[in-house]
């Protein structure tokens, strides 16, 4: 009989359950508050602000640009929809780029062509993913950025506890950072993210959106109001609960031991799988966090997923290209081959299971199970 690997499993401990009854008994300090200085200290960042998920963060950051109709935003294809989600909103316009090949992140010599080719007033930002925690060339995206004047929004909920050139994602230069606490979004115990940034006023733009720009009339946000109060803009419900925050802060807590775990979980599938018939799997590196485990198919991905199925494995698939999302490819007359990368990976890649929740037995069952598949497999 085979045995249940869920694609994502928290690890909760004691201290979930205290923080969580800390808040239920009304007496403790703020865990917002709590979690915004931990994770502000962490990261290096001078603000960090919680947020109800990590879509509102990313909708904040366009909020704290003050985005208008017609703006454009640059991005890659190979996203999560909220990307291009929160642009639209604003009725500005995404700009898809291509990824490259071998760790799926944006591809900028793409991104500087396509800036190029859309060099005008209106275009005003590049939203980036850091894939599997993988982290983007970011010295090279920051002369690109800068040589075409447009503001950086890295999306680093696969990037939390990451580090680039010894400094954290979320001080390496990029004008807003944000994060998740749920980035296995269906399998998430809580829904909550974080924005950090170095510059006061994007900072204090988000802050007043994130609770219906509500304000003193002196500029005071609404955690300032005591009594009277003033709506000053447009805003949001964007604030992160308490419980949530109780459960983030437990979780946040842990995170360079998550990443330690991951790394273990990531060296056996490398031991293991390195020379498995019809799989490539990402290449050993002391840099990587492993927030996804992602492998190549040779030919037909479905198949070996289907059958790892069979046996209680459950797999991820990061990303389908936003140009196969029905919205995207009717509004913007986008063709399956106008993006060949994204397309050549997504009919390839699959996500293995790698939380701190699997046991070493795990572990080895999927191991084995992939091994059997691959043998069989045509």
């Amino acid at each position: 009989m085979s045995r249940e690997i869920p694609f994502y499993k928290p690890l909760i401990t004691e201290t979930e359950n205290q923080y969580i009854e800390e808040v239920l008994s009304l007496e403790s300090a703020s865990k917002v508050e709590a979690l915004e200085k931990s994770f502000g200290q962490y990261i290096g960042a001078e603000y960090a602000l919680a947020v109800s998920s990590g879509t509102a963060a990313l909708h904040l950051s366009m909020c704290a640009l003050d985005l208008k109709r017609g703006d454009k935003v640059v991005c890659s294809v190979n996203s999560f929809p909220d990307l291009p989600e929160v642009v639209r909103h604003f009725d500005a316009e995404p700009i898809f780029v291509d990824c490259e090949a071998e760790e799926y992140n944006i591809d900028l010599k793409k991104l500087d062509r396509v800036l190029t080719e859309n060099k005008s007033k209106k275009l005003r930002a590049v939203i980036i993913n850091h894939m599997a925690g993988k982290t983007t060339d970011l010295e090279k995206l920051y002369q690109i950025a800068q040589s075409h004047n447009v503001k950086v929004i890295e999306d680093a909920s696969d990037a939390m506890g990451a580090t680039y050139q010894g400094q954290k994602i979320g001080n390496t230069g990029a004008d807003i950072t944000t994060y998740s606490f749920a980035p296995h979004i269906n399998k998430s115990v809580i829904q909550g993210g974080m924005l950090v940034t170095n510059d006061t006023e994007l900072y204090e733009r988000a802050k007043l959106f994130r609770t219906h720009a509500i304000g003193d009339g002196n500029g005071g946000s609404y955690d300032q109001v005591d009594y009277l109060y003033d709506v000053v803009d447009i805003g949001w419900k964007y604030d992160m609960s308490e419980l949530n925050a109780a459960f983030a802060l437990a979780q946040f807590e842990k995170l360079d031991s998550t990443i330690t775990r991951r790394k273990e979980i990531a060296r056996r599938y490398q031991e293991r799988l390195h020379s498995v018939e019809h799989l490539k799997i990402p290449k050993a590196s002391d840099d990587e966090i492993f927030c996804q485990f992602i492998v190549e198919v040779d030919k037909n991905r479905d198949h070996f997923a289907k059958e790892l199925k069979k046996d209680g494995i459950h797999t991820g698939l990061h990303y389908i290209p936003l140009h196969f999302m029905d919205y995207y490819k009717k509004k913007y007359s986008l063709r399956v081959f106008d993006f060949p990368t994204a397309l050549s990976i997504y009919q390839k890649v699959m996500s293995l299971p790698i939380y701190p929740a699997m046991s070493d037995e795990d572990v080895e069952y999927v191991c084995d199970s992939i091994i059997k598949v691959a043998k069989a497999h045509i």
